[in-house]
């Protein structure tokens, strides 16, 4: 059976969070973890032996729009070769084309260091809480990870490793651990799961696993490591509520009714199709209580400019 836990306190923190994410990803301790778990999702010839933390917060080249811009995971390999590890949890419009901007700008940073163009790859893996769009549904029906790149379209050849992008689709990955049979289906279990968890199952008991258990448990984290993460979780669920509140207020009855039965389609739709007004007190108010654009635009799946638009 599963080790599922639905009424005891929680022992490992949820990766899928951003408190549970940063806790392990964030942690230079958990260098070796996350090198594993990333060469789950990476091709072969692109296996990490050694990786070195880079900063996440970089400076932008639109001064007046966009001053600075703020990555959740980066590193990069020995090769030179960049990595991006985004979290996606809601819905967000234009998600896509923010990813490829997000990675187009690594790779141009790193063009400015030379005149060759000799520049490494950049791979933006993203852990995907939310569907994929895929409009070949029946083909991902069983399909969780996806690489997007360049290449050419009838023959598919690839003259240049360039930028890369790979999603780990967990929001589909409804898999039973006793019907995991490969190594991606059992890390992406772990990556959805873990948090649920009050045991390192014995199908799991392998070197790998047992350090994400470890990484993710958090009565092992330092004292100030462990403030910080349930400061973080603390946090986040303030901003979940004060989100869902300001969609209450901004919506009709029939939308708020949705809402409150937990109709999670109901309220991606609701606010798509809610009225200019709505979605402008629905930024507003969340303006108010001082999330950034970055985080309003990420809850509410309102593009980053639409929001600039309206707070400006």
């Amino acid at each position: 059976m599963e080790n599922i836990n639905t009424t005891t306190a929680q022992r490992y923190v949820d990766i899928l969070t951003n408190g549970g994410f940063k806790a392990l990803f964030g942690d230079i301790n958990n260098k070796d973890v996350v090198m594993s778990i990333l060469n789950v999702l990476l091709p072969e010839h692109r296996r990490l032996a050694d990786i070195e933390y880079l900063p996440t917060e970089r400076q932008g080249t639109l001064l007046d729009i966009n001053k600075d811009y703020q990555y959740d995971f980066m590193c990069r390999d020995l090769s030179g070769a960049v990595f991006i590890v985004e979290l996606q949890r809601y819905r967000e419009v234009h998600w896509f084309k923010r990813c490829v901007s997000y990675a187009c700008r690594a790779y141009d940073r790193q063009n400015r260091k030379g005149e060759e163009y000799d520049i490494p790859p950049v791979y933006l893996i993203g852990l995907m809480d939310v569907e994929v769009e895929h409009p070949d549904k029946e083909y991902w029906k069983e399909r969780y990870v996806s690489e997007y790149t360049f290449r050419e379209k009838t023959c598919y050849d690839l003259l240049e490793e360039t930028i890369v992008i790979i999603f780990a689709e967990m929001a589909n990955f409804h898999k039973r651990l006793e019907d995991c049979e490969s190594e991606t289906d059992k890390m992406l279990y772990v990556l959805k799961n873990i948090g649920k968890m009050m045991n390192q199952p014995e199908w799991l008991q392998h070197e790998v696993y047992s350090r994400i258990f470890q990484a993710c448990e958090i009565v092992g984290f330092p004292e100030d490591k462990r403030i910080e993460y349930e400061q973080e979780m603390y946090d986040e669920r303030r901003r979940r509520g004060e989100i869902n509140a300001a969609r209450l207020d901004g919506f009709d009855e029939g939308h708020k009714e949705g809402l409150v039965e937990g109709e999670a389609k109901g309220r991606a739709e609701g606010l798509a199709e809610g009225s200019d007004s709505a979605k402008r007190d629905i930024v507003l108010s969340m303006i108010s209580k001082g999330l950034s654009v970055e985080q309003i635009a990420e809850f509410t799946g309102i593009d980053i400019e639409s929001v600039k638009q309206i707070v400006s």
